[in-house]
């Protein structure tokens, strides 16, 4: 599973996330990016503007 910090480019807010198909959010083999509380950011093929990928790892 891979994991990474999700890092809000206007708060400076950072939020832990992790990548699953396992969200009403993701679309047929497309995993989004979701914290601990099971909200989705965005798909892990697209790019948001306002969130940086940091510190990506994988288990």
């Amino acid at each position: 599973m891979k994991k990474a910090i999700l890092h809000n480019i206007i708060t400076g807010k950072e939020i832990k996330v992790h990548l699953t198909l396992n969200h009403p959010a993701a679309l047929g083999s497309v995993a989004v990016w979701v914290d601990d509380d099971n909200r989705a950011y965005f798909p892990e093929d697209e790019r948001n503007p306002f969130y940086e990928i940091k510190e990506i790892s994988e288990d």
